[in-house]
């Protein structure tokens, strides 16, 4: 029998032709069941309501009130067919709707689909059932009242419907999932036996009270058939025991029929027989899907512990003196080697708690079970530690404790070899202290060198100062021809730019005393126009115009020596690589409470990777060396120190083909 879900079927065709179907049986089994009563009007059993409550659950939802009515057309024809009156067909084909309505309503609320499949499934189909069957009791007796019958009791509708709805609607909502296999002679036997129970008890002639005797061999095929199976031999026995009893054969036959009489006897037989079948048969279904469930994340836990690239190993901490080692993979084994064994290998083998292998607890204790002696005392049991394996590695362990008893607990230890890790972080530590070395060494030798630019120029700056004395003593005081003079100015020039030199190379390597800024304040205003006087001479020669865009009137925190000397310095070289006809622009403004002083060439600029070189002492960029613009490389490595020996920041930006800018930033002073 097809399963009855609440979700849409596949077109509205295929649901009108399952509901169709499924009306069609419900008419021969009550037409059937009616005319079997004979002059009775009320069925002693009614299987078509369970049918037609199948016939509702298999439209969907939405269109249950419609399958309804489509019940009472089709039951009231069934009444009429077993020559029943037409006021109490339509009555009775109201109460199969009604109570087919309930029942698929009950059932399907708030589900996806309607399964037997968990005892709380069994227990919301008794409800729908005894709801169903005590509302069509109360339908059925006012409409035998409005029919002139002398009959208003419902216990035999109550009866007779709600052991149908038991026994038929589980052979289409169990499941056919099947129980554990057992030997073949079992599946053979037991519903022979069952049989051989049924027909005993009940056979003709047969009145011993043994009613019971069935119930052992339904129980024994829960175990070993499927829901769906077991839904089939109750509905057998239904069957058989009502048209027996109803024949006047078995131990119900005798039952008076001043109290509930012998069909509705063996109704109330049939509902406690169904229900208890039920709730054990889903109840053993719902014990298998949960241990499937559990098996199968054992698998994976048993497959994750047991293949893991860490140590694992869970432990039964018995006392100080006694561990057990309940589960312990391979990697655990090979990093704890003579302390813990291999433990998870046939997990099919079942090992008692007394049987499991002991940690040797020695004097002294290995770092190990000093671990986990230490994570005793842990208020939170927890422990960490990195030590030493007897085979040398350098391994770390996270211990958990969880409390299981008075003096016992479950600890799980992961072990992670950082032998490696360690390694590196040696190599590490050995780099960094032959770095640090390196870092200490280069900075003697960059002091040296520092002392060596110090004292040198120092001992040069007294024969450039006598050399330019004896030049202008010369020039003074002897009369000197065209050619002499002209010889005596290129050792004049000469012995300058060899003094400005030596003056950039005292600078440059004084030392931490020449570092301590220098006190004072400088208009800037003043600064630039005096520096640009000097130079024009030079930018004349060179064909290249000075513009100075109207300069306001700054007044910057910084020695008035330094500033005139950067800014000789960054229009110097400005005009050095600025080719005939370009233009040198000195320009100043106030930015962000500071004074900024940008120079701009429209020479051929500087490659964006050597923006930075350039500041480096000695370093000549790849443009000076192409055009042999003369130059020591100390200029721009003299700027940066004298920008920040006064508070300011210096940048440079270029394309490296049209134009270099150097951008100075220097405190202004605060009023």
């Amino acid at each position: 029998m097809l399963p009855v879900t609440t979700r849409l079927p596949r077109s509205t065709g295929a649901t009108l032709l399952l509901h169709v179907a499924l009306m069609s049986l419900a008419l021969m089994l009550g037409s059937g069941t009616a005319a079997f009563t004979g002059s009775n009007l009320i069925s002693v059993w009614w299987p078509a309501v369970a049918v037609c409550a199948l016939a509702v659950m298999a439209v969907p939802r939405g269109w249950f009130l419609a399958a309804a009515g489509s019940v009472l057309v089709w039951m009231t024809l069934a009444n009429m067919l077993a020559n029943r009156p037409f006021g109490l067909s339509f009555g009775y084909g109201l109460a199969n709707a009604v109570e087919a309505l309930l029942v698929a309503l009950l059932l399907t609320r708030g589900r996806r689909r309607v399964r037997l499949e968990r005892r709380r499934d069994v227990l919301r189909l008794l409800v729908a059932g005894a709801v169903g069957a005590a509302v069509a009791s109360v339908i059925a007796s006012v409409t035998l009242m409005l029919n002139g019958a002398s009959y208003v009791g419902g216990t035999p509708v109550l009866t007779s419907h709600a052991s149908a709805l038991l026994t038929i609607l589980p052979l289409a909502l169990t499941s056919t999932r099947g129980a554990e296999q057992g030997p073949r002679w079992q599946l053979l036997a037991q519903p022979v036996a069952l049989a051989v129970a049924v027909l005993y008890v009940f056979w003709p002639g047969h009145t011993l009270p043994l009613a019971f005797l069935p119930m052992p061999f339904l129980v024994w095929g829960t175990l070993l058939y499927s829901s769906r199976a077991m839904a089939v031999q109750l509905a057998a026995v239904a069957i058989t025991v009502t048209t027996l009893t109803a024949a006047g054969h078995g131990p119900f036959a005798a039952v008076s029929a001043q109290a509930l009489g012998p069909v509705q006897t063996v109704q109330i037989f049939l509902i406690t027989y169904a229900a208890s079948i039920l709730a054990f048969a889903t109840g053993r279904d719902e014990r298998q899907a949960i241990a499937a469930r559990l098996a199968e994340r054992e698998q994976v836990l048993r497959g994750g512990l047991i293949e893991a690239q860490i140590g694992l190993v869970i432990m039964h901490d018995v006392s100080s003196r006694e561990i057990r080692i309940v589960e312990a993979n391979a990697r655990a084994a090979e990093l704890l080697a003579g302390e813990v064994p291999i433990t998870t290998d046939d997990p099919s083998v079942e090992v008692l708690d007394e049987d499991l292998p002991r940690l040797e607890v020695s004097l002294p204790p290995s770092p190990f079970v000093a671990a986990l002696s230490a994570a005793r005392l842990s208020p939170l049991g927890e422990w960490y530690d990195q030590f030493e394996t007897r085979d040398g590695r350098q391994v770390e362990l996270f211990l958990t404790r969880v409390v299981r008893g008075p003096g016992e607990a479950f600890v799980t230890a992961q072990v992670v070899d950082v032998t490696q890790r360690h390694l590196a972080d040696a190599a590490m530590q050995r780099a960094l202290a032959d770095e640090r070395a390196a870092a200490a060494r280069l900075r003697e030798v960059n002091r040296q060198k520092d002392d060596f630019l110090s004292s040198v120029s120092h001992e040069l700056r007294t024969p450039i100062t006598s050399i330019l004395g004896y030049v202008e003593l010369i020039e003074d005081e002897t009369e000197l021809d065209a050619e002499q003079r002209a010889h005596l100015a290129v050792v004049e020039r000469n012995a300058r730019r060899l003094g400005v030199l030596v003056e950039d190379l005292l600078d440059l390597g004084a030392g931490a005393a020449r570092n301590e800024r220098d006190s004072g304040t400088t208009d800037l205003r003043e600064a630039v126009q005096q520096t640009c006087q000097e130079l024009l001479p030079v930018a004349t020669a060179r064909g290249v115009r000075l513009e100075v865009p109207d300069v306001p009137a700054l007044l910057a925190a910084a020695a008035r020596a330094d500033v005139g000397r950067i800014l000789t310095n960054l229009v110097t070289n400005a005009i050095k690589f600025t080719p005939a006809d370009g233009c040198v622009t000195i320009a100043t403004r106030r930015v962000d409470g500071d004074a900024e002083i940008t120079v701009t060439d429209t020479g051929s600029g500087i490659s964006p990777d050597e923006l930075e070189q350039v500041f480096g002492r000695f370093y000549r960029s790849a443009a000076a060396e192409e055009s042999s613009v003369p130059g020591t490389g100390l200029g721009l490595a003299l700027v940066r120190s004298l920008v920040e020996r006064n508070g300011g920041t210096i940048s440079l930006d270029s394309d490296g083909a049209t134009f270099t800018t150097a951008s100075v930033r220097l405190p202004l002073v605060r009023h």
